[in-house]
């Protein structure tokens, strides 16, 4: 047998720590984020001087790829270094609402994270509020929740949003437990919620805009010299991709083209990127945000959206039928010998895949046995989309 791990290691790496590319990673030195860093530290100040006074509810709107998520896990180091330092007790909690869309997951994935040992099962979201709540005055505990893509949860009905803004309602002159970062893309979505809990979330929003050109840049450039070897990358190259990073408004896109880009330059046996590579690159990635949403969905979901993409594929049409997307769908599923799920649950799909802007759909007829709906995906290239749905199905031991 071949080792193509002791092949690999042989040969020289591009690499320095291929981690700090990683979309996850958080650096030390966030650039272009102070002005932001500086306004979440006067509102949250009172939280160090006068500890459990109050409770903080901050909403943090922008688009994807702006650094909104890192700023926030920057902003809860910075915060629990401070609060330790004075020996204050709170405790930072980061919650992905894309990865956990109910009340109950999110609140078993608060209470698991002060509590590693607590059953996953058996409780109803009301009493794990009240666990939760019983669980920070035993233990004199701020808790500042940040609930990541908080529009999933709006979605879910939001009672878990009002829930947690009005923890202590209940009680007079209680010590206050909780303080929330919410944090959006589109502050639009709010208009689900009731009238309280949204002016609740209004009164103190932070919206960060897009990186400018140079900005972007910095940004890149740092992230390649504490990830690639000296020289790897050329300020010329840096300033491409800088372009093809600037015009989508996506920093992460920036990160991944430039991991990629050094990966086929490592299979090429270069000693740097070169144009090639970024062009091979290039070709290769779909968008961050629907890669992002993609991870999340369950295999008969993207089974459901692999069927719209190759439909629309073979096609050539700019738009395919939901009868026509379902018939792909049931021969898919025959071939995989698994079970299709109904019509009404892909019509429930179909709504999930366009509040995510993966598609669009044109309805015809809103009546519930005659629904209609013309789908269509203009934002991306359909022949990246199908190959990323098939890798993450083969991730999960299904083979197309």
């Amino acid at each position: 047998m071949i080792d193509y791990f002791d092949e690999l290691l042989k040969q020289p790496s591009l690499f320095k720590d291929e981690s700090k590319l990683d979309i996850n990673f958080v650096p030390n030195n966030l650039l272009h984020r102070e002005k932001e860093l500086y306004v979440l530290s006067q509102l949250f100040l009172v939280l160090i001087t006068n500890p459990n006074s109050t409770s903080r509810k901050i909403l943090i709107t922008g688009k994807t790829g702006v650094g909104k998520t890192a700023t926030v896990k920057f902003f809860g180091k910075m915060i629990i270094e401070a609060a330790v330092k004075r020996h204050i007790f709170i405790k930072h909690i980061h919650v992905n609402c894309r990865k956990e869309r109910t009340s109950y997951k999110v609140l078993i994935k608060i209470m698991r994270t002060i509590n590693n040992n607590f059953p996953k099962r058996g409780y109803s979201p009301q009493e794990l509020l009240e666990i939760i709540l019983e669980h920070l005055n035993n233990q004199e505990l701020h808790l500042l929740i940040v609930l990541d893509e908080l529009s999933y949860l709006i979605n879910d009905g939001g009672d878990l949003i009002y829930s947690l803004t009005r923890i202590n309602d209940d009680s007079i002159n209680s010590k206050q437990r909780v303080s929330i970062i919410g944090i959006v893309r589109d502050i639009t979505c709010l208009s689900k919620l009731d009238a309280s809990t949204m002016s609740t979330l209004q009164r103190n929003i932070i919206d960060f805009k897009n990186y400018s050109k140079e900005e972007t840049f910095d940004i890149l450039k740092f992230r390649a010299k504490i990830s690639l070897i000296d020289n790897a990358i050329s300020d010329e190259l840096m300033n491409s991709i800088t372009e093809l990073v600037h015009n989508k408004g996506d920093i992460r896109y920036g990160l991944n083209l430039i991991w990629r880009a050094c990966k086929i330059a490592e299979r090429k046996h270069l000693r740097h990127i070169n144009t090639e590579c970024i062009r091979l690159g290039n070709q290769d990635l779909i968008p961050f945000s629907p890669q992002d949403i993609l991870t999340y969905l369950n295999e008969q979901k993207l089974i459901f959206l692999l069927s719209i993409t190759r439909g629309l594929k073979k096609s050539g049409k700019t738009q395919i039928s939901l009868a026509e997307s379902i018939n792909i769908y049931k021969i898919i599923c025959e071939n995989l010998d698994i079970d299709c799920r109904s019509y009404s649950q892909l019509w429930n799909y179909l709504q999930e895949f366009k509040r995510d802007n993966i598609i669009s759909v044109l309805v015809q007829s809103e009546s519930f046995k005659g629904r209609k709906g013309l789908i269509e995906i203009a934002e991306f290239s359909l022949i990246k989309l199908e190959a990323e749905i098939i890798r993450i199905l083969k991730s999960k031991g299904l083979s197309i």
